[in-house]
């Protein structure tokens, strides 16, 4: 194979591999908000500030909440960080908060909220 057309192969293999990681990640994202959707919550906008979460840091961000008009309320927070360390270092930091029943984590990923809603994850 000459240079050129090894060139070529390179380029459009780097090209598809970057294409699959956008793709991948927002078919994810998608994917969460059906299955919470599926489940009776309502997509609301994230309290970045009040979970005390520095946007900068975050791929992904929801916040779902069922049964808003009702005693049996029922919310969830899912915060996708940029690397592991990030969010390994919120949840060492926030595990114990009152606010935030139930947190674990998977990966880059941080889930708060009811246990249904921590569980469904």
């Amino acid at each position: 194979m000459n240079k050129r057309r090894a060139f070529w192969v390179i380029l459009i293999a780097i090209a598809a591999a970057v294409m699959l990681t956008f793709v991948s990640c927002a078919t994810e994202e998608s994917a969460l908000k059906e299955k919470y959707e599926q489940a009776g919550f309502d997509a609301q906008a994230f309290p970045f500030e009040k979970a005390d979460v520095d946007k900068d840091l975050v791929d992904f961000a929801y916040h779902g909440i069922k049964n808003a008009n009702s005693s049996n309320v029922e919310q969830v927070f899912v915060i996708t960080f940029k690397s592991i360390d990030e969010a390994k270092t919120y949840f060492e930091k926030h595990v114990k908060d009152q606010d935030k029943p139930n947190m674990i984590r998977y990966g880059r990923a941080v889930v708060y909220g009811s246990k249904e809603a921590v569980d469904l994850y």
